[in-house]
């Protein structure tokens, strides 16, 4: 049996060459067994892409929600493609990640707890063993690190907020006062700078015009970044 050791920050990784980024549904969603955890949601993030974000689980809505407010991501898709591991039969993963630079990545979420079962972590040492034999990128995300310190709140809020209607003046300001902070500049001076409020800086993070810290955090000695920041 294949063998992998997680992480520190529960994720399994190998990054090699680029792969196709063609997309075909593997699978109809809601194809997984009955659980209190799992519920089909459909996430319209029109910032990132036009096609619906298609979630088989609350956890995968809120990795979604994530990755979505990282700029370099330019599509997500779902249940991207079915393949056979011997034993441990077949598998498809939750999402494909397409990025402006760099090899998309093939990424399952499951929570610690399933993740650990013999057979699923089986499943998924085998998958990390076989997509890194194809020089793909894949990756483990659990419950840990998507809802550390309410990383997964913060970031659907942000999402929330990128629905306002802000004028587009307004946007800009914020934009160009950030642009002259390249290492980040506090909420509380860029509200006094340009006199709006945070979730008026908020709306610029959902449409990935900024970039907050690694967990979102917003309070008002929190950095907010221009797009070559800190959060990638």
């Amino acid at each position: 049996m294949n063998t992998i050791n997680a992480t520190s920050n529960g994720n399994l990784i190998s990054t090699k060459s680029q792969v196709s980024t063609t997309y075909k549904p593997a699978r109809q969603p809601g194809g997984k067994r009955k659980a209190p955890h799992r519920r089909i949601n459909y996430l319209n993030i029109p910032a990132l892409q036009d096609d619906l974000i298609i979630c088989e689980s609350i956890l995968e809505r809120d990795c979604a929600l994530i990755l979505a407010l990282n700029p370099e991501v330019v599509c997500i898709e779902c249940q991207p493609e079915t393949i056979s591991l011997g034993e441990c039969g077949e598998y498809t993963p939750d999402f494909r990640v397409i990025y402006k630079s760099g090899p998309p990545s093939y990424v399952e979420v499951k929570p610690t707890v399933f993740a650990y079962e013999k057979k699923m972590w089986a499943k998924i040492c085998a998958a990390f063993e076989y997509y890194k034999s194809q020089g793909i990128h894949y990756e483990w995300i659990s419950d840990w690190e998507i809802e550390k310190k309410d990383r997964h709140l913060r970031a659907a809020y942000i999402h929330r907020c990128a629905r306002l209607l802000i004028p587009v003046e307004q946007s800009q300001k914020i934009i160009q006062a950030v642009s002259n902070y390249p290492q980040g500049i506090r909420m509380d001076d860029l509200q006094a700078i340009t006199g709006l409020l945070t979730d008026h800086i908020l709306h610029c993070v959902g449409l990935r015009q900024l970039k907050l810290n690694h967990f979102f955090e917003y309070s008002l000695d929190s950095l907010v970044f221009p797009l070559k920041g800190e959060c990638k």
